[in-house]
C-alpha cells in the first residue's frame, strides 16, 4: 500500500513540476511574440488555445453541470486582476531576462503572506516576517540596481505579483465553494473579453507561423493548470508547495539556451535567498498548520479545499 502511495507521488510530483516548467515554456514562446504584436492580441489568442485542453479536460470530468452555480461576480474580478498581471508580465518580458522576471515573480509569496495577515486577518509571526524581509533583500541582489542602470520595465515587472496576489486572495475569501471547471472556463472567457476590448484598436494580421506558435503557448498554458491541479488533488502540501520554484531554475536555463541571457553571480544568490526564505514560509506554515502560501502554490486559480 505504501509502495502504490509512492508511486502516486512520484507521478504527482512530475506532473507539478511538468506543468511548472510548461509555464516557463510559455513564457518563452510569448516573449518572441512580444515585440510583433501587442500583448493583448497575445492574451486573446493564448486564451482560444488554452481552452482546448481545458474543455477536453471538463469534457473528460463531465465538469460542466459545475458551472451553473458559479458566482460570476468572483471570477469576473478576479479575471481582471489576472488580465492585468498578464499584460505587465507579458510587457516586461519583452526587454528583460527571464532570470530577472521570475525573481521578481516570486516576491509573489511574500506579497501574499502580508496580504492574508493584512486583509484576512491570518496570524502571521516575526520568524515568517523575518523570511518576507530576506525574501525582498532577495529580489534587490538579483537586480543588482546598484551597479547596473536599473531598466524602467523593472517597475512595470512588480505589478504582476502584486495583482496575483488580490486575485488570490479574492478566491480564497469568496470563491471557496467555486469548482476547478469555473475558474478554468470562465477565467479564460473573460480573459477573451477583456482581451478583445483592447484588441480593437491594436490588431495586426498574424503569419502563420506567428498563430501557430501563440496558439501552442495557450495549449501550454492550459494544459500546465491541469497538470497542476491533478498533482495538487493528491500531493500533501510538504511535497507539492516547494515544486513551483522549479521555475527559477527553468527560467535560467531556456533564458541561457534560447536567449542567450547568462545570470550573474547576483542572479544566483538573489535566487537562493527568494527560495530560500519562500521554502522557510512553507516550512513554518506546515509546521503551525498555517495555509496561506501552501494553499495559493496550488495555484492561484484552485481551490483546493476538496477533491473533485
Amino acid at each position: 500500500m505504501q509502495s502504490q502511495t509512492k508511486k502516486v507521488y512520484y507521478k504527482d510530483f512530475f506532473l507539478a513540476l511538468l506543468g511548472y516548467i510548461l509555464f516557463v515554456c510559455f513564457d518563452s514562446l510569448n516573449k518572441n511574440l512580444t515585440g510583433t504584436y501587442h500583448v493583448s492580441q497575445i492574451i486573446f489568442v493564448n486564451s482560444l488555445g488554452a481552452l482546448i485542453p481545458i474543455f477536453l479536460f471538463t469534457r473528460f470530468k463531465n465538469g460542466w453541470e459545475k458551472l451553473k452555480k458559479a458566482n460570476l461576480k468572483v471570477h469576473f474580478t478576479r479575471a481582471g486582476f489576472m488580465f492585468i498581471s498578464m499584460t505587465c508580465f507579458m510587457t516586461s518580458l519583452a526587454h528583460l531576462p527571464l532570470v530577472i522576471m521570475y525573481s521578481v515573480a516570486f516576491s509573489a509569496p511574500l506579497i501574499l503572506t502580508v496580504g492574508a495577515n493584512l486583509f484576512l486577518r491570518e496570524k502571521v509571526g516575526w520568524r515568517r516576517y523575518t523570511a518576507i524581509f530576506v525574501g525582498f533583500i532577495g529580489v534587490l541582489v538579483s537586480l543588482d540596481p546598484f551597479n547596473e542602470s536599473l531598466n524602467k520595465y523593472i517597475f512595470l515587472a512588480f505589478v504582476p505579483p502584486f495583482t496575483v496576489s488580490i486575485s488570490w486572495l479574492i478566491t480564497r475569501k469568496y470563491g471557496q465553494k467555486e469548482s476547478i471547471y469555473s475558474f478554468l472556463i470562465y477565467g479564460k472567457f473573460y480573459m477573451l473579453i477583456f482581451s478583445g476590448i483592447f484588441l480593437f484598436n491594436h490588431f495586426i494580421s498574424m503569419n502563420l507561423n506567428d498563430l501557430f506558435v501563440n496558439i501552442c503557448s495557450g495549449i501550454l498554458r492550459g494544459s500546465a493548470l491541469i497538470f497542476i491541479f491533478k498533482s495538487a488533488q493528491s500531493l500533501p502540501s510538504s511535497l507539492f508547495a516547494p515544486t513551483q520554484y522549479i521555475q527559477m531554475f527553468a527560467a535560467a536555463i531556456i533564458g541561457y539556451l534560447v536567449f542567450n541571457d547568462v545570470p550573474t553571480l547576483n542572479n544566483y544568490l538573489g535566487n537562493f535567498l527568494i527560495i530560500g526564505a519562500g521554502i522557510f514560509i512553507i516550512i513554518r506554515e506546515l509546521k503551525l498548520s498555517k495555509t496561506i502560501v501552501t494553499k495559493a502554490a496550488r495555484p492561484a486559480t484552485i481551490p483546493t479545499e476538496a477533491k473533485e
